[in-house]
């Protein structure tokens, strides 16, 4: 016992000539959900330093990310440590990686992979912590997540992530609708993507325009190509509007053949350029 808690100590506990530690005391760590069908974000203060947050947008992997409440001046690398409730005398501090360490308020990201193990091991009341440059030369800082009232704020998390819509503004906010020779009707693939769009901007109140163009291939006539993309354009426009996105949302623009995306030299490139683009702007 007497071991475990000079490890511990070591983490946490080092005089202000050596370091600076940062963790919730047991009657202040508190975690808390802000939840959206756009984002899970499940967060926790550590008090005089900033914020550790677990978020998942739409669309998105999990990430894990800290938040400083001034900005880190010092660039390098973190080091991530596992470290056990004091309780726990059978388990040893254990490092998992290494991680860049940025200038700013957001200095270190974590991707799904390393994100998720420290989900992981918060779940069975570890305690993650990021030792990392200090503010100054020969300042080193430690953080600690505490795990301290997790379990129910994990269950709401994990109500969240399940409840998140399937994609994201990143991923919709351009798409190419593409239409079979001389067609302009709405379905198939084409029509679950408008409905993945219209479900989109029907939660996201940040889209403020979504532009519609249509376009065709080389082939046939000049005024009937324009025609054809005028229609296209407007069967999708139409169908939004029909799926609840507002009419004065929604602009509609056509160009005939005038704008390729490739030239319209093969069955391959001219299919390519049959298409509709359906633009959201924030």
């Amino acid at each position: 016992m007497r071991h475990k808690i000079l490890i511990f100590m070591v983490l946490f506990c080092a005089t202000e000539a050596q370091a600076h530690n940062y963790i919730a005391r047991l009657d202040e760590a508190v975690w808390q959900l802000d939840p959206s069908p756009l984002s899970c974000r499940l967060w926790q203060a550590v008090p005089n330093y900033g914020e550790a947050v677990f978020e998942v947008d739409a669309g998105k992997p999990l990430k894990f990310y800290v938040n400083a409440y001034r900005p880190v001046v010092n660039a390098g690398e973190a080091e991530l440590m596992i470290t056990a409730p004091e309780w726990r005398e059978d388990l040893a501090p254990k490092a998992i990686g290494r991680a860049p360490w940025h200038k700013g308020r957001r200095p270190i990201e974590l991707p799904e992979i390393l994100a998720s193990e420290l989900l992981a091991e918060l779940q069975v009341g570890m305690t993650p912590a990021i030792s990392h440059p200090g503010w100054f030369d020969k300042h080193p800082v430690t953080v600690g997540v505490s795990a301290v009232s997790f379990q129910t704020a994990f269950r709401d998390y994990m109500s969240c992530v399940s409840g998140l819509y399937p994609a994201g503004f990143d991923e919709l906010r351009q798409s190419f609708l593409h239409f079979e020779t001389n067609k302009y009707g709405i379905k198939g693939a084409l029509k679950k993507r408008l409905d993945l769009i219209a479900g989109y901007v029907a939660i996201d109140s940040s889209v403020r325009k979504i532009s519609v163009d249509g376009h065709t291939d080389s082939d046939g006539r000049r005024g009937h190509n324009w025609e054809l993309s005028r229609l296209r354009a407007l069967a999708v426009k139409e169908y939004l509007e029909q799926q609840g996105v507002p009419a004065d949302t929604v602009v509609m623009n056509y160009y005939g053949e005038g704008h390729p995306v490739r030239k319209n030299n093969s069955k391959a490139n001219k299919a390519v350029n049959r298409r509709v683009l359906v633009r959201l702007e924030r």
